[in-house]
């Protein structure tokens, strides 16, 4: 299956893994790339405890890289996502220096202005991905020399735009707007949302929660028994956003307060079900991390630690895909990227009979 984004990229199928903190390490991502897609190491891949050192967090970065470069030659991605000036710019410079030392061969870039990173990563031969989540976000990507823009809908389970648009609404506008190749994220698991985000004009897809419940994902198996349980009204989107901090000429940064807020969708499981009672049915991602009980500087990354990889449910909620109802087994990478191509075929055919007739 070629489109632009796999002649880009040098990969078979038109299948990112998107990045999810914690959970997508070098052995996933590799497993995603030898199947014919492009696996993504997300921000603190492989690790179970949080650290508050800049200089750790790289090293922590390059062993994973390492690591993904020993298991497949096929290309990757690395995550990184665009830190606060005054906050947490410190730790994503030194993730940019560390990729950009490793050589690794595709960014995926997040949560920021793609003015930060794009022309930098451009010099060193590296292909650049941005993830956005509306049509203005495409185009300032494409003013910034990005090689294909994400278009991250609502229905996904990580972070969306504070507009909340539907993968639906969103992906055909954009691809209306830029001349780059644009991938669809959000809400998609199967051949169905494939086929469905190339006829949108989409040129790829970003899946994450499928990816969770794979043999290959670190998830905690009470994270993946809790997917396969999941309906089409497990999940609930709920809103985020910090204050904006200060840059270095003393204002705030309005790019931090657009890339940096917006929606989160949650795993609607007993102990989210209690909170948002709690809190009569309005509540935000801020409220849900006051709630777990999560210590120290990095509340939300030891919230997720404990979710994810410890599968501590009973106090901790996950964050997942509207469409979770629709995983129904935990296969490997290679079984369902194989699945996912190979159901195209059929429902191609079907259109076309229906189209022909």
């Amino acid at each position: 299956m070629r489109t632009r984004l796999t002649e880009i990229l040098g990969i078979r199928y038109p299948i990112v893994q998107a990045s999810m903190a914690w959970i997508t390490d070098a052995v996933l991502a590799a497993a995603v790339s030898e199947a014919g897609g492009l696996g993504t190491i997300g921000p603190n891949a492989g690790c179970t405890t949080v650290t508050t050192d800049v200089g750790e967090t790289g090293e922590r970065l390059r062993a994973q890289i390492r690591k993904c470069k020993e298991l497949t030659d096929k290309p990757f991605a690395v995550n990184f996502v665009v830190g606060v000036v005054g906050w947490d710019r410190d730790y994503a410079d030194r993730c940019m220096d560390v990729g950009l030392e490793e050589g690794v061969p595709v960014a995926v870039v997040s949560q920021g202005s793609p003015a930060v990173y794009t022309s930098r990563l451009k010099e060193a031969g590296v292909k650049v991905i941005h993830v956005g989540s509306t049509v203005r976000h495409a185009q300032k990507a494409e003013q910034s020399g990005v090689d294909a823009v994400i278009m991250s809908g609502t229905e996904g389970g990580g972070h969306s735009g504070f507009d909340q648009m539907t993968t639906l609404c969103l992906v055909p506008q954009a691809v209306d707007a830029v001349e780059i190749p644009v991938i669809a994220g959000g809400g998609i698991m199967d051949s169905r949302g494939l086929l469905a985000a190339l006829a949108l004009g989409a040129e790829g897809v970003y899946m994450g929660t499928r990816f969770m419940a794979t043999e290959e994902c670190p998830t905690h198996p009470k994270v993946k028994q809790a997917l396969l349980e999941a309906m089409d009204t497990s999940t609930m989107a709920v809103r985020h956003g910090v204050p904006a901090a200060p840059n270095e000429a003393g204002k705030s940064d309005p790019g931090f307060v657009e890339q940096r807020r917006g929606s989160v969708r949650l795993l609607l499981n007993d102990f989210a079900r209690k909170i948002i009672a709690q809190q009569g049915g309005n509540v935000s991602f801020e409220q849900v991390i006051a709630t777990t009980g999560s210590q120290g500087e990095n509340p939300e990354s030891n919230r997720t630690v404990a979710a994810f990889v410890d599968g501590h449910l009973e106090s901790n909620t996950i964050t997942a895909s509207q469409a979770s109802g629709l995983i129904h087994d935990v296969p490997t990478c290679q079984r369902l990227i194989d699945r996912v191509i190979a159901e195209a075929k059929p429902i191609l055919e079907r259109l076309s009979h229906s189209y022909s007739s």
